[in-house]
């Protein structure tokens, strides 16, 4: 049954929380209630948080609907937070590791949060949701998963699967810069995540990053391919091997078989230039040498799944803040109206909604669509 409605005497669990927010509302009465969260921004971007229920209209199939709850209290989230670690992210996997740590900062003590990862296998931790910040810090730190491939669908259906049991607010925070690519089957595609995210009622904020290298043949490479797109070896640092794919001379071999010697030949020596193959530092590895740049950016789907939920789409290029980004996501969703009216029919069939703000100069952003089932 979807999760759109909430039956009698249930009490939607939005809670009390931190920060004066006042008691939860109570769904009552003899029908099933459709609940919509929405975002309200001014015609500068900036959150408006101090509207009433007169300000907001809701239409059900294009018919306007009595608001029967409206609240617009700090309200806890429950979230799954999941970050690409595909080979054309390597540069910026610190970058990316701080702004989560801003997220998690950011969090309410009622909010509750998973962080996961993806690349050639996705993982989701801690084993349940939590809302204790230290132990997401230890994950975001201790639990990313190495480079590898994008399976961007693959990665949000099983975040969906998180959030399957959850009660409330249900939210998935992505990151990434690239389109979909997975490995081997079996895999999902975009519509079957689209789809589902309106059954089960799960927002999506989609964080989209975009590298753009200088116009110069020598540091210029195209798109990192399937497999992680790790370059020439002889422009990277791989202490080790790196993780499972063999070592270089020195190296211990990293998580993957024991270190085998360089593919690549010396090169001729001049006086005063340095060699074509970089030396072998101790303890394996080559001296520090910037990866060459690796063009990317997001899945063009991704606006479009965070619109149909009422998410959030921010596309970023790789000279943005991210730290600044990531605290925006938390707290819009923490200043969103929750607005709810009786639905009258069980039809088993996808109606369209529509969330209009009175006031002039205002755009809302909500989700389109729910399953009267």
């Amino acid at each position: 049954m979807s999760r759109t409605f909430v039956f009698v005497g249930v009490v939607f669990a939005l809670g009390a929380v931190a920060l004066g927010a006042r008691q939860a509302p109570e769904f009552r009465g003899g029908t099933n209630t459709v609940s919509i969260f929405a975002t309200v921004l001014d015609d500068n971007g900036r959150l408006v948080p101090d509207l009433s229920r007169a300000d907001f209209d809701v239409f059900d199939n294009g018919v306007k609907q009595p608001v029967t709850v409206f609240a617009n209290d700090l309200q806890p989230i429950t979230i799954v937070v999941m970050l690409d670690r595909s080979g054309s992210m390597r540069s910026h996997f610190e970058r990316v590791r701080e702004a989560a740590d801003v997220f998690v900062d950011n969090m309410l003590p009622a909010d509750r949060a998973r962080i996961g990862s993806f690349s050639d296998r996705i993982a989701i931790d801690p084993d349940a949701f939590t809302s204790d910040r230290d132990v997401l810090r230890r994950i975001l730190r201790n639990n990313l998963l190495p480079p590898g491939t994008t399976p961007l669908w693959n990665a949000t259906d099983l975040a969906m699967d998180a959030l399957r049991r959850e009660d409330g607010r249900r939210v998935i925070l992505v990151f990434t810069d690239g389109k979909d690519t997975p490995g081997m089957g079996p895999n999902v595609d975009f519509r079957h995540v689209r789809d589902r995210s309106q059954i089960d009622d799960v927002m999506v904020y989609a964080i989209g990053f975009a590298e753009e290298c200088p116009d110069d043949s020598e540091t210029r490479r195209p798109r990192a391919p399937i497999g992680g797109g790790r370059g020439p070896i002889l422009f990277q640092r791989m202490p080790g091997g790196g993780p499972g794919r063999g070592g270089l001379p020195g190296g211990s071999g990293g998580r993957g078989r024991p270190g085998t010697p360089s593919p690549f030949p010396p090169g001729p020596t001049i006086p005063g230039v340095p060699p074509l193959i970089p030396p072998v530092v101790p303890g394996g590895g080559y001296w520090n040498m910037p990866p060459p740049c690796v063009e990317s950016g997001p899945d063009p789907d991704l606006r479009e799944l965070a619109a149909v939920g009422g998410g959030g789409y921010f596309e970023l290029r790789s000279s943005a803040d991210l730290q600044t980004t990531f605290a925006r996501v938390a707290n819009e969703l923490h200043h969103q109206y929750l607005l709810a009216f009786s639905a009258a029919r069980q039809d088993h069939a996808l109606h369209r909604l529509e969330v209009r703000v009175r006031q002039p100069r205002m755009t809302v952003r909500a989700r389109r669509n729910y399953v009267a089932d």
